[in-house]
Order: structure tokens, then sequence, then C-alpha cells
């Protein structure tokens, strides 16, 4: 895989981040009075954005915990297939 393992985490962060990021920056700046259309609200529904922000910052650090805490020192299998190969071969020219 391109990202390894951790692709389904890297993404969740990046959702995460963008779905807290994003309703944060539309409660602290709205947009102005003349880009609205008529039957559009000036500022999102303050109740909607808190929930969507505390969502996205659960994710987000879900997500930055589990990065965090991928054991990175175990080998794939792979890896064990050729370290077991190389040590059975090894140890018939030993012996």
């Amino acid at each position: 895989m391109i990202f390894g393992e951790n692709l389904l985490a890297l993404l969740v962060l990046a959702i995460g981040a963008a779905l807290a990021f994003g309703n944060m920056m539309a409660l602290i700046r709205p947009r102005a009075a003349d880009e609205l259309a008529e039957d559009e609200l000036e500022r999102p529904p303050l109740g909607r954005s808190l929930a969507m922000i505390a969502f996205g910052l659960i994710a987000a650090l879900w997500a930055l915990i589990s990065l965090a805490a991928a054991d990175d020192d175990t080998p794939d299998d792979t890896t064990s297939a050729v370290l077991a190969t190389t040590t059975a071969d090894d140890q018939a020219d030993r012996g």
C-alpha cells in the first residue's frame, strides 16, 4: 500500500481536522452581508457547528493517538518470511 497500514488513520486525521477547522472558521469569520443570497443565513447555526467541531476534534485526536501508538517495529509478513528463509539457509550451511 502507498502509506502502509496507517492509511485509515491518516484519512480520519485529515477529515476530522478539516471538519473541526472549517466549522471553527465559519463561526469566527462569517461571510459578508453582500455575499449572501436571500435565503442564506449570515452565521451558521451555533449548536450544529459546535457539534461538528467536537466530532472533528475527537476524530482527529483518535487518529493522532492511533498513529502514535502504531508499532512500527513489528516486521510484516514478507520480512518474516525472508528472515526465516535466510536463517534456515544459514543453519543448513553451518551444520
